[in-house]
């Protein structure tokens, strides 16, 4: 009866035309807009607009096809089951009259005028144009394309620029900036005496040559990268992609192209006639973490290896939240839940990593793939050899132990060794013994080989589904490799797989990649992004301080042949870098957070860098590069992670102690925690920007960490070393540690400290411990300014 009624309705109107306006746009507000206007999009469709109505919903369906009696949304309204009828009966319900007119509106052609197509593109969206700088009033000031767009702002809004930092100033924040260390105060001499721009760039191009360099901007890209030395999840277990970091390292060091580094990392095992460097960059999507609990289901964890990689993916070349489309619709930005299938088979067709133990139903074991590094001179069989002559020498020697020894019948041979040190250190046979055990041991670890983790494609590619709601239980309609035509469309000739997305990513074509990447890039000079939201760049992100300058620069990152040294150097040789970090209060009061770049830049330094920055002013600091992680001293029972896993920390011995943060062991569970206290994360996830936080546990860390008092003696030693006076120690300790010259309240300050200490104790050494620990505690020692 409902149907005859809708026909014989539909009959009655069919000599007039259906008009949006006040037939179905009435209908929509009254009956559908709870669940599918701006507020609310439920299953991703929304009816309050003509281009969002018409596209694809969560489960890639279109529900209004013009001219199609088949169309979804009259199945959907049509529908007998009152339980799946929309809308939803009985409170919504439609009269028989409004489906009728709906069934006509349709037939008609869906016609709905008054709107465009589609509505106009977010500017992230559109790609970069080279715009003309614009003109300011002091003329004087700029000294890069860079400083227009940024004093044009300033006398906008009334502002003027400070004068620039003094020359020791200065010369410190670019050493921190592109090498993460202080610089030697022979340095620091040769500039103040010669502050001019051509000196200065003379000492940009020495930064950036420098090997130091490359390690510190490694660290930035470990960050995004999510490295670490573990697998994650509560297991934890250690994995060997240090390969991958060292690559990193020796990338940014050589300035490879950001377009070839972005290609060798995401399919460098794609690429014809691959080396060896390139299939190791591809370590970057085999940091996932992985999980191997026992019970875990396996095609889950790797459903979710691919999402990781899709999100880590859209963050940082996309510089966009693709995770939102993973279960529906991005709410705001025009990604569909399809596109987001369409980019995840492109990263479908690896193998499993994890595997089920046969005959088990609950333990799981890793199972690759991994690539086996080849090094000058090894050899394994020398290795195997080693390896059976340390078993044999071992048993031996714990033997022997037993034998002259009533220790336990289950001595093992780091017992044995503090027996043998304690009682029979002189005897001959075990000396020559142990002897033999550590020249094996050296061959074994010199000679082993090595397999680092990389990305390889299966024979037979997976087929795709869009999974309903993100469910890898519930897969949908197939889908094929693609990408989203907004950006820009991918070339008929690109292959299909990985190497094809790299390719579509870094074409100048593509609106979002240079300009993420420079704004990313542009933060850790200056402590805030053009555009704050880095990981968001769409809708929802607020609006860029300086557009044209973001555009600027994307522009010139791309047309110098994607260098990033270049584009570091025209960073620090603007003015708006080499500005004084002090000002008024007035002007901070106008510019807070120094949005408008009115004033240098002064914020704490990261983990690592306050770590090797001690390290450096103590004189421990190693320039050992490269190689497996180190485990510098951290507090006792910090690694307790159930499962069979090997929790025992081993401490690093002599120059290892003291390598930089870069190579120190990345545990997912428990990462370094003096790190972890200065907002380093865990690396679980791609982080593009870190936190900068203020707490307690920051002083107590560089107060009391056997790290920190070690530096902290180390530099004692060193002050009492370094000149005949006291008062002369004290100005070359300051120096060491901020690179200027104290003021005379500040010099007044440290003698009064020196003088107490050398009243209250005898020991000579103590006041210059005393002065060393105030001095890599001061706020200006761990920041940069």
């Amino acid at each position: 009866m409902r149907f005859l009624l809708s026909f014989m309705l539909l009959a009655s109107i069919a000599a007039g035309e259906v008009d949006f306006e006040t037939e179905i746009q009435p209908i929509f507000e009254n009956k559908c807009y709870k669940c599918h206007s701006d507020k609310k999009q439920k299953g991703g469709l929304a009816l309050h607009k003509k281009h969002l109505a018409f596209k694809e919903t969560d489960s890639s369906e279109v529900v209004i096809k013009a001219g199609d009696e088949s169309s979804l949304l009259l199945e959907l309204i049509e529908e007998e089951d009152e339980d799946l009828r929309m809308p939803p009966f009985p409170k919504d319900a439609l009269e028989a009259s409004e489906i009728a007119k709906l069934k006509q509106w349709i037939k008609e052609g869906a016609n709905w005028p008054g709107e465009a197509e589609q509505e106009a593109l977010h500017w992230a969206y559109v790609k970069p144009k080279k715009t003309k700088a614009p003109l300011v009033k002091n003329k004087a000031w700029p000294s890069s394309f860079i400083d227009h767009y940024v004093l044009a702002r300033l006398e906008k809004q009334g502002l003027k620029p400070q004068d620039q930092a003094l020359p020791e100033t200065l010369i410190r924040r670019l050493c921190l900036d592109l090498t993460g260390l202080p610089p030697d105060l022979e340095l620091v001499d040769r500039f103040s005496a010669d502050p001019s721009d051509r000196n200065y760039e003379k000492i940009v191009d020495e930064l950036l040559a420098s090997s130091s360099y490359g390690e510190h901007w490694a660290r930035h890209w470990l960050d995004l990268a999510r490295y670490a030395d573990s697998d994650g999840y509560q297991r934890d277990g250690f994995r060997t992609v240090w390969p991958y970091r060292d690559w990193v390292i020796k990338a940014f060091n050589l300035d490879k192209p950001f377009d070839e580094f972005t290609v060798e990392q995401l399919a460098g095992d794609l690429i014809p006639n691959h080396t060896e460097d390139q299939l190791i960059a591809t370590g970057f999507n085999r940091c996932s973490p992985l999980n191997l609990e026992a019970g875990s289901d396996v095609e889950e964890d790797r459903v979710k290896q691919v999402v990781e990689r899709v999100n880590t993916m859209g963050t940082i070349w996309l510089g966009s939240s693709l995770s939102c489309s993973q279960c529906h619709n991005h709410k705001y930005d025009p990604f569909t839940a399809k596109q987001y299938y369409q980019f995840y088979a492109y990263f479908n067709n690896t193998p499993r990593e994890g595997e089920m133990k046969k005959g088990s139903s609950r333990s799981l074991f890793y199972t690759g793939p991994n690539y086996q590094l080849t090094f000058p001179g090894q050899d394994e069989s020398l290795a195997k050899k080693s390896q059976k002559i340390l078993e044999t020498q071992s048993k031996i020697y714990t033997n022997l132990i037993k034998k002259l020894s009533t220790a336990e019948k289950n001595q093992n041979l780091a017992k044995s060794r503090k027996i043998h040190l304690k009682k029979f250190a002189k005897n001959p046979e075990l000396n020559q013994l142990w002897q033999e055990i550590q020249t094996a041991q050296i061959m074994v670890r010199q000679h082993s080989p090595i397999k680092t983790q990389v990305m390889k494609e299966m024979a037979s590619p997976r087929q795709t589904h869009v999974l309903r709601r993100g469910n890898f239980l519930d897969p949908d309609q197939k889908v094929e490799m693609a990408v989203p035509d907004f950006l820009h469309s991918m070339p008929s000739e690109a292959p299909k797989n990985r190497l094809g997305l790299a390719q579509w990513l870094v074409s100048k074509e593509n609106p979002l990649m240079a300009r993420a990447t420079v704004n990313r890039f542009w933060r850790e000079f200056f402590g805030n992004g053009l555009y704050e939201s880095l990981e968001d760049i769409g809708k929802q992100g607020e609006a860029p301080t300086h557009p044209q300058l973001l555009d600027a620069l994307a522009m010139e990152f791309m047309e110098k042949d994607w260098s990033i040294k270049h584009l570091f150097k025209s960073m620090v040789l603007s003015s708006t870098y080499r500005q004084s970090s002090v000002c008024s209060d007035e002007k901070r009061k106008m510019d807070p957070f120094n949005r408008l770049l009115s004033r240098g830049p002064s914020f704490r330094l990261n983990a690592e860098a306050i770590r090797d920055n001690a390290l450096k002013i103590s004189g421990l600091l190693s320039d050992k590069m490269y190689g497996p992680a180190v485990h510098p001293p951290q507090p006792e029972n910090i690694w307790r992670v159930a499962g069979n896993v090997d929790n025992k920390y081993r401490t690093s011995k002599a120059a290892d102690k003291y390598r930089r943060g870069l190579y120190t062991i990345w545990r997912r569970s428990a990462h370094y925690p003096s790190f972890a206290n200065f907002d380093a994360p865990n690396r679980s996830a791609c982080t593009v920007k870190r936190s900068r936080s203020n707490t307690p546990l920051q002083a107590l860390t560089l107060m009391n960490d056997p790290v920190y008092v070690e530096m902290a003696q180390a530099f004692g030693k060193k002050i009492k070393a370094c000149a005949n006076t006291d008062e002369q120690r004290v100005i070359q300790a300051f120096r060491l540690s901020t690179a200027r010259y104290p003021n005379q309240q500040e010099l007044k300050t440290l003698l009064n400290i020196v003088n107490f200490e050398q009243q209250q104790n005898e020991q000579v050494f103590d006041p210059w411990f005393t002065l060393a620990s105030v001095l890599l505690n001061l706020h200006e020692t761990v920041s940069k300014d």
